[in-house]
């Protein structure tokens, strides 16, 4: 992939549903950012009680992340491993969520 490819998630989706999803495509996500924050990190115990949030609204809380009215998607970056724990390298992640 390029930097200018990206994967698009259609849906006002929960960290949870991000996490299953990337599962299916056999990643193990551990870490989600937006920005320079981070939403959800796998060895942080309290990011666990953000898991059955929406990923918009654990980016407002968390990031600020204020978006226009206009705007109908997130961009998230994630960092994976395989199931053999290498890293993966994978395209910004954008959230269709309107």
């Amino acid at each position: 992939w390029t930097v200018w490819d990206r994967w698009t998630i259609t849906g006002n989706i929960t960290l949870r549903e991000l996490l299953d999803w990337l599962k299916e495509k056999g990643l193990n996500a551990y870490s989600i950012s937006c920005g320079t924050s981070l939403l959800y990190n796998s060895m942080f115990p309290r990011h666990k009680e953000r898991l059955d949030k929406k990923v918009v609204d654990v980016a407002r809380e968390v990031a600020k992340v204020e978006v226009p009215p206009y705007r109908r998607h997130l961009d998230v970056v994630v960092a994976c491993e395989d199931d053999d724990d290498n890293d993966v390298d994978i395209p910004l992640v954008s959230i269709y969520y309107r």
